[in-house]
């Protein structure tokens, strides 16, 4: 049985199950930045047993989830038959990305979806720097692995499903009852990068039907005051709710809308798509791109960062019948699930 060393930063439920399920083909040990996330719900981080090795670098806090310790050469340099670099953009795993690179050490570059080389050319270079060099590479999606085929060999990339639920989670969702769907969902923490500053901007424009906003947890507070959603009774604000319940909610809603300026993957489409609620994205969410760039409903991806493309593809999916988007959405999610993941990780692995 091999030895894996995967280097992440925080812990997440969705990313405990698919180490436990891992951990029944290797030898795992999973490496954490820090013990705890300051941005996430700690109840949350904590729900899912461990049946893998877990330790914990514990290293100097530089900002968000990333922390820095020089502790990881211990590591490094371990009896691990492969490494796996987990977030290469954060600073203690840039660093030992170009340590295996000089010792020539054979790693693989793990990618949650699409990496975005447009845009800012300093930080497009610093990605192309810091992601080349590696032995192999896992990635989210297709979209996001032709991506990093215009930087790296495109023969050592392979794309997986990312997913947030198991088979037998997908299928009990895909079997759920449908209820009558009544108005807008957003769910996501409030940064910059989700942009649901923008999807308030159509809130307040769409005065006629309630838009729920979930999951900004301890910023709850921040973001009803910088987007003054007091003054507008058609939007409800919902700090943070628990798996079933945000299903019931995905159940509930006529739209889930993703407004994302730039995020990797967005595992809310996953979530609302195995349930079939219709999704309106940007071209800002790598899973949205995934999911709807190749097919009828590519008419549902808003520019990024753009108030007024969002609320034109809103009012259209709206007047449209969803029956068959709903179908299309149920379908595409059956792919996606932790154990397919796995099972393409897996490959990399024994190939490595």
């Amino acid at each position: 049985m091999k030895s894996v060393l995967y280097i992440s930063n925080v812990e997440v439920p969705y990313r405990n199950e698919f180490f436990n399920q891992l951990a029944q083909k290797y030898n795992l040990t999973v490496l954490y930045e820090k013990n705890k996330s300051v941005e996430r719900n700690e109840k949350w981080a904590k729900s899912i047993e461990k049946k893998y090795k877990v330790e914990y670098l514990n290293g100097i806090h530089i900002g968000g989830d990333n922390y820095f310790s020089f502790k990881i050469f211990k590591y490094l340099v371990g009896k691990y038959d492969v490494i796996i670099i987990g977030c290469y953009n954060s600073l203690v795993q840039s660093m030992a990305i170009l340590f295996m690179r000089i010792m020539r050490k054979k790693f693989i570059i793990n990618l949650d979806g699409e990496i975005y080389l447009r845009g800012n050319a300093f930080k497009t270079m610093l990605k192309k720097i810091f992601l080349k060099g590696a032995t192999q590479y896992l990635v989210a999606g297709n979209s996001a692995k032709k991506t990093l085929g215009q930087i790296v060999d495109i023969r050592k990339v392979t794309a997986y499903p990312f997913s947030s639920l198991t088979k037998n989670e997908l299928n009990t969702n895909l079997k759920l009852s449908k209820v009558g769907r009544n108005g807008i969902l957003v769910v996501g923490q409030y940064y910059d990068y989700k942009g649901l500053d923008i999807a308030v901007n159509v809130a307040k424009k769409m005065t006629d039907i309630e838009w729920i906003f979930v999951g900004m947890g301890k910023q709850t507070e921040l973001f009803c005051r910088e987007q003054q959603i007091k003054k507008y009774e058609n939007i409800k604000v919902i700090p943070f709710l628990q798996k079933r319940d945000l299903y019931n909610e995905y159940r509930k809603s006529r739209i889930l809308v993703l407004p994302s300026r730039q995020e990797c993957w967005g595992l809310v489409v996953n979530e609302a798509a195995s349930v079939g609620t219709p999704i309106v994205a940007t071209w800002g969410s790598g899973a949205a791109v995934e999911f709807l760039e190749e097919s009828p409903y590519k008419c549902f991806l808003a520019d990024a960062d753009n108030v007024e493309d969002l609320e034109k593809k809103i009012r259209s999916c709206l007047a449209n019948d969803s029956s068959d988007y709903e179908r299309y959405l149920m379908d595409k999610s059956k792919y996606y699930t932790i154990e397919n993941c796995v099972s393409q990780y897996s490959k990399v692995i024994d190939e490595c």
